[in-house]
């Protein structure tokens, strides 16, 4: 209890204290900036002038409309136009800016909202260091020794900033697949020099003295890559400066998110004390702090439910372990039985597809054109109903992905239980949370509860258990979209819509239940999605070669004969489809060419089904807008 009072008033004096510098620190801080050979007396004074909102004397005797403006970013939105050294955002600034309808500032509301507490707190850290960096970076960029400005801003900065003005590039090259610990301590100690600016603002006071995460950070050879520069490392050093001047506003803006979670009931006023007891100097809460308060989170321990069961597949397909997808899918299913409610899983089955004549697998043909390679595919018998996953190997990608574990959000609906479960990852702030967390959660959230966890303040992205729609594994979804399920197909307009195609042959599978589990877990959003699983369909472009070229082949699938076709004529108005459809009638072929509707989604090309015309009007009698145009296939 002690111990909670303490961190209690650690956060309330941490967020109550502004980070504002008194006259006297600053002129501390700019001689000890000039100890270290940083800053000349001159450039001292000018910081000095700068954060007392005195005039620089960098302007005397010249005409400031003749001088080139810089460019900074503002709140994460667009860039501002300023003259050098002016680099203080006043609140009537951030106020006008914000004011602008549209472009460029729209959705970046909470961007601005930190911006403003910042400039509530000039002069700060923060933003003395913008005023050294982007006046050096001006001086870089424009120096000319004939020019007065540049020449006077040159002579602020001492000899310690020589690497930062007359910078270079270099490249590492590193292969994760091939990186060893001698190479990356090799590079630990090739970074060694650009740690010199965060040891050098720390005896300037722009650190604490304690403070070395950037330091640890970079004793790691693993999270040294890329390109490196002074630069790089000097802009690193402002972002993490910045964040500290912005702790005691994000961490208000947790502290308010965690009383609208405990609203609605995702945590009791017990569980977010303990929360709370988790904050650190300078450290927001994680996933694991929150989510392990939550009784409707379930843990999944990388390193006992995961990674015994994940596979990275490098450059070659099929080598997920079937044994490996059963055993997941089981210690998922069991945790949830016994923490949220009873889930009986009576049968998991693993299908592998089978290689071609080849060699390759169907989807290696492809890898032109996309990197998926969807070879593995699970059934689940779930209290009774069937459910499936496709799992999708995707080169240098883990397979346990949000989208295998869809079935139990199908699961919810079919349930009527307007929850749905989420995959959240540990969300990092800086770059020095640790690299590998022991921890995700599959959390059970109701759509309010799901809006305010994707936050900035708390997971930037929280991924829902569903594979997109249609079908797409990298579509973009937010989370009130995993809630809407107007938007797509439910799971008895799929039965029926199934039921009605079996009835008329559309549909060669024998296994009726797996057929509407496949189509479930595409989400169709309308029935021209579905009938994609039937051999009749195709997509093609409406010009009369490609389009009769097509419908062979679809023929071919129906195991129907194929028509003969020649024509001297090109068809008018495009109507390809109609001059088809009068040769398949010639030559007593049972089938009509009908063009499919949009719904909703654009395609390059048409798609088109093979019908009898019976079959045809059953399903527009059963979905009127099924066909584009009249719908008719003569």
């Amino acid at each position: 209890m002690r111990y909670l009072l303490l961190v209690l008033l650690f956060v309330s004096h941490l967020t109550a204290n502004a980070q504002q510098l008194p006259l006297s620190t600053v002129t501390e801080m700019a001689r000890r900036l000039g100890q270290l050979q940083l800053l000349t007396p001159t450039g001292q004074e000018e910081l000095i002038r700068f954060a007392s909102g005195q005039p620089l004397q960098l302007y005397q005797g010249i005409d400031k409309t003749q001088v080139p403006t810089q460019a900074i970013f503002v709140a994460e939105a667009d860039f501002l136009d300023i003259l050098p050294g002016q680099t203080r955002l006043t609140m009537a600034t951030l106020d006008s800016l914000a004011a602008i309808p549209n472009y460029p500032w729209s959705g970046h509301e909470h961007q601005f909202a930190e911006a403003r507490f910042l400039a509530g707190q000039f002069p700060s850290r923060h933003d003395l260091f913008g005023f050294l960096l982007h006046t050096a970076d001006y001086c870089r960029s424009n120096y000319d020794s004939s020019d007065v400005l540049t020449v006077r801003i040159y002579g602020w900065f001492g000899p310690a900033m020589t690497p930062y003005m007359t910078d270079s590039t270099l490249e590492l090259a590193v292969n994760d697949q091939t990186d060893t610990p001698a190479a990356q301590q090799e590079r630990v100690a090739t970074y060694a020099p650009y740690l010199h600016w965060v040891n050098l603002f720390r005896q300037a006071g722009f650190l604490p003295e304690t403070d070395s995460v950037i330091n640890l950070y970079y004793r790691n050879g693993k999270n040294i890559y890329g390109s490196i520069s002074h630069s790089n490392a000097v802009r690193e050093l402002e972002q993490y400066l910045t964040y500290l001047d912005k702790y005691p506003f994000l961490q208000q803006q947790q502290r308010q998110r965690l009383d609208s979670l405990q609203q609605t009931g995702l945590i009791d006023e017990a569980g977010k004390q303990r929360i709370i007891a988790r904050y650190r100097p300078y450290t927001l809460l994680s996933s694991d702090d929150i989510l392990s308060a939550c009784k409707s989170a379930v843990p999944l321990y990388t390193a006992t439910d995961i990674q015994p069961y994940d596979l990275v597949p490098l450059n070659s397909y099929g080598e997920i372990p079937v044994a490996a997808i059963r055993t997941f899918f089981e210690r998922v299913t069991n945790k949830i039985s016994q923490q949220l409610f009873p889930l009986t899983v009576t049968d998991i089955r693993v299908q592998k597809a089978a290689p071609n004549a080849n060699g390759l697998y169907p989807y290696q043909e492809e890898l032109s054109l996309g990197r998926s390679a969807k070879i593995l595919s699970a059934t689940l018998q779930l209290n009774g109903q069937l459910y499936k996953e496709t799992i999708d190997e995707k080169e240098f990608e883990s397979w346990i992905r949000p989208e295998n574990l869809q079935f139990l959000n199908h699961y919810l609906e079919d349930q009527h239980d307007q929850r749905r479960f989420f995959f959240i990852s540990p969300h990092r702030f800086t770059r020095y949370e640790p690299l590998q967390p022991d921890t995700v959660f599959l959390a059970l959230l109701t759509e309010a509860q799901a809006k305010l966890l994707q936050s900035p303040y708390l997971f930037d992205r929280i991924e829902g258990c569903y594979n997109g729609s249609p079908g797409d594994y990298d579509y973009a979804v937010y989370p009130y979209q995993y809630f809407d399920t107007h938007s797509r197909l439910n799971k008895q307009q799929i039965d029926s819509f199934v039921a009605l195609g079996r009835k008329h042959q559309l549909f060669p599978q024998q296994d009726t239940a797996l057929l509407q589990a496949a189509v479930r877990e595409q989400n169709p959003t309308g029935y021209q999605d579905v009938l994609s699983f039937s051999p009749a369909v195709f997509s093609s472009a409406s010009y009369l070669e490609n389009l009769v070229s097509h419908t062979q082949e679809a023929l071919q699938r129906l195991r129907a004969r194929r028509f003969l076709f020649s024509t001297t004529r090109q068809p008018e108005n495009g109507d390809a489809r109609k001059m088809i459809n009068e040769a398949l009638g010639k030559q007593g072929i049972p089938f009509r060419l009908y063009l499919l509707g949009r719904d909703g989604y654009s395609y390059i090309a048409h798609r088109y089904i093979l019908l009898k015309p019976a079959a045809a009007a059953a399903l527009k009698t059963f979905s009127p807008g099924i066909f584009a145009g009249a719908g008719s296939g003569r």
